[in-house]
């Protein structure tokens, strides 16, 4: 077979090469195109964040506390905690009888 001849069919095969890999390319966008979920999602209507003042029950602890309280702005109880304590000033202990001022967010606006 000439050099030719090779060099010929070479280019051929990186050509079949170029267009299966091209044409895989499309077919996956086009899949990806046709299961994309074109739904229109309701935007989340915008949360107001207030404070209210509560009374440590007995027995009652911080990690109780947010667990109660705690909306969904929060990404974890632990920075709910983190909060109370900082606006309250205080560390770990709270106590029967003690008023906690505690945040929490609403959609409605007072």
């Amino acid at each position: 077979m000439s050099r030719a001849k090779r060099r010929r069919l070479r280019q051929i095969q990186r050509n079949r090469r170029i267009a299966s890999v091209f044409a895989l390319v499309i077919m996956t966008f086009s899949v990806s195109i046709l299961f994309h979920n074109f739904s229109v999602r309701a935007e989340k209507p915008a949360a107001y964040k207030y404070y209210t003042d509560i009374r440590v029950g007995c027995g009652d602890t911080l990690w109780g506390i947010a667990e109660q309280y705690m909306t969904d702005e929060y990404k974890n109880p632990a920075a709910y905690i983190r909060e109370i304590k900082e606006i309250n000033n205080i560390g770990s202990d709270i106590q029967y009888g003690q008023y906690l001022t505690i945040p929490y967010y609403s959609e409605e606006l007072k």
